[in-house]
């Protein structure tokens, strides 16, 4: 009897090391910097691996005690790695944020060029042990990062398919990687092979066209990408999931913000486990609730558990709206 695939998500993307600096202080002139594990997939996996599910993340990194670091981290939040592929050479990306209250926002920069996964080839990777999972996972950002990383995630997505397993995209746009046109191009390429697309309000305006309610803007995003499951945020208003015919809505929480940074993974997750335990509609009640508790924890990293999603939405109520 075929046992299925060994994980439930698989997510493919670099990780980075981010630097950042107590609210009040600036990067160029800091005393001193808190180092966490950073990187929008390695933190899907995490988040996934935190409330039970079994999560592998796929990626290159070099041996080197940054890389090591980063590992550590990942595994002992419950992620598996044995489809990381280490390299003798090369470079961990970082990035520095200085933390900032109203009016002043939040300044992030990145230091990631010619990263090892930036630099990968498609050939590095074992394709079957990758798509060893019901959902693959990929994002923007690595079709962004370079060349070499828009080819291996569109060979992900490939082969992901070729084995029957279900993709899911987060659009996640970055400006500082690539314009608007190149995103929009690239990712309207994709069109038909994404069975789960998760998206910001602003990005489908910006890179596809979409506008009017949130609603609204789902629907156009299903036309364009062909998707059967496509879930949109909107910052503080409701988020909206569409399936079909299906749709639900989920105000957001009320939070008092330690650091929104890492927030959009952990709702991800959240759909993403509720796709898994078949309903797209508590994966976006769960995802509103992972990326609120994300925010006031520090760094990237999505720490509590299910017990702490589950706590949150007994004391708040189950209000999803169909």
């Amino acid at each position: 009897m075929n046992p299925g695939p060994r994980f439930q998500v698989t997510t493919l993307g670099e990780a980075m090391l981010r630097f950042s600096v107590r609210p009040g202080d600036r990067i160029s002139d800091a005393p001193a910097y808190q180092i966490h594990v950073a990187g929008s997939e390695a933190n899907v996996a995490h988040a996934l691996a935190r409330v039970g599910l079994a999560a592998s993340w796929a990626s290159v990194l070099p041996r080197n005690p940054l890389a090591e670091r980063i590992a550590s981290t990942l595994r002992s939040g419950g992620v598996d790695l044995s489809t990381v592929v280490w390299t003798e050479r090369g470079r961990v990306g970082t990035y520095f944020v200085e933390l900032a209250v109203p009016p002043r926002p939040t300044t992030v920069v990145y230091d990631r060029a010619g990263s090892t996964m930036a630099v990968a080839t498609p050939d590095m990777f074992d394709w079957d042990q990758v798509c060893d999972c019901r959902v693959l996972h990929v994002s923007g950002i690595t079709m962004g990062i370079s060349p070499q990383g828009y080819d291996i995630a569109l060979t992900a997505v490939r082969e992901a398919k070729a084995r029957g397993r279900e993709v899911s995209l987060d659009v996640n746009y970055r400006s500082s990687l690539w314009t608007k046109e190149e995103a929009s191009d690239a990712l309207r390429a994709l069109s038909g092979q994404i069975d789960i697309l998760i998206c910001k309000a602003d990005d489908a305006r910006d890179l596809f066209g979409c506008g009017g309610e949130t609603k609204e803007i789902a629907g156009s995003l299903q036309e364009i990408f062909q998707s059967p499951r496509v879930v949109v945020t909107r910052g503080p208003l409701p988020s909206v999931a569409m399936a079909g015919d299906l749709c639900w809505e989920r105000p957001s929480h009320q939070v008092r913000i330690i650091d929104r940074i890492g927030a959009g993974d952990a709702f991800a997750a959240g759909v993403l486990w509720g796709h898994l335990e078949g309903s797209l509609g508590h994966g976006l009640e769960w995802g509103a609730a992972m990326a609120a508790l994300k925010m006031t924890l520090h760094g990237d990293l999505f720490t509590l558990d299910r017990d702490a999603v589950e706590g949150l939405l007994d004391q708040q109520g189950r209000d999803i709206q169909r």
